[in-house]
């Protein structure tokens, strides 16, 4: 979803809106002319109990669907400020490390916030980019990890490679929550059940048939926002979801720790 682009998932917004509004104009006009026909006095008491059936069995859904969105969106973002916030954690631990490796894992660290900051970031090949982030993360286990001969270890290099360990476990949730969860059986499932709910709402019959239409319009641009809004939920780095600001509040927070050492 991020190849569009925040004015092209706004745009895509607004071409859902108007073609839910055109789909129901054209569901109440074309069942006024099918329904009307044969259209008898108990008409609406027929239709109503299939009327709520399908509007019960497609609200549960509907919202279990949001709320499964809903989480991985949550997901996404506490994982996004929990990397960002484990790699100032990690800057603060290289003051107590010997140069010159210092300077080269604060050299790597920087390589990976930078890495969490390209253009790539919410492109629908999110969770396959990255090599200079995995790059940067394996420079780092083999610059702290490896002693040289002749040299004795930091104190701090054992708690250091704990956070990078961290850091790479909580890299992998955030590509994992890059990837759609919602089956398209169930997209399938969803897009079906809301055709069948807007027939059976244009089928009904009312005496003014502009107040059909604009009941119709109103049910059917409701359902269309649900379905974007599940949309962007389940592409969490969207334009419009997640962002990178966490990793470019912790590049702030590695110039602060240079000026103090």
């Amino acid at each position: 979803m991020g190849d569009f682009g925040l004015f092209g998932a706004w745009f895509l917004l607004v071409i859902v809106v108007i073609g839910a509004v055109l789909m129901a104009v054209g569901s109440v006009l074309l069942a006024s002319r099918v329904v009307a026909r044969g259209a008898r006095p108990e008409h609406n008491s027929i239709l109503s109990p299939f009327l709520t059936v399908v509007g019960l069995v497609y609200g549960a859904l509907l919202g279990f669907t949001v709320v499964v969105g809903w989480q991985q969106y949550l997901s996404a973002e506490t994982n996004v400020a929990t990397e960002a916030s484990t790699l100032k954690t990690m800057y603060r631990q290289t003051v107590a490390m010997p140069q010159p490796e210092q300077a080269q894992v604060r050299a790597q660290l920087r390589r990976y916030a930078a890495a969490m900051q390209g253009p790539e970031w919410g492109r629908s090949e999110f969770g396959n980019i990255g090599n200079e982030g995995r790059a940067a993360l394996t420079a780092m286990y083999r610059i702290v990890g490896t002693a040289t001969p002749g040299t004795t270890a930091s104190p701090i290099n054992q708690p250091f490679l704990g956070q990078l360990t961290d850091l790479s476990t909580i890299r992998s949730a955030r590509i994992l929550d890059a990837k759609p969860r919602i089956p398209p059986l169930l997209w399938c499932a969803l897009i079906f059940g809301g055709l069948v709910l807007i027939m059976l709402t244009s089928s009904m019959r009312l005496a003014d048939n502009r107040a059909h239409i604009v009941l119709v319009s109103a049910v059917t641009v409701l359902l269309a926002l649900l379905l974007y809004l599940i949309f962007v939920l389940d592409h969490p780095y969207g334009p419009m979801g997640v962002t990178s600001q966490p990793f470019s509040e912790a590049v702030l927070v590695f110039d602060l720790v240079d000026r103090e050492t």
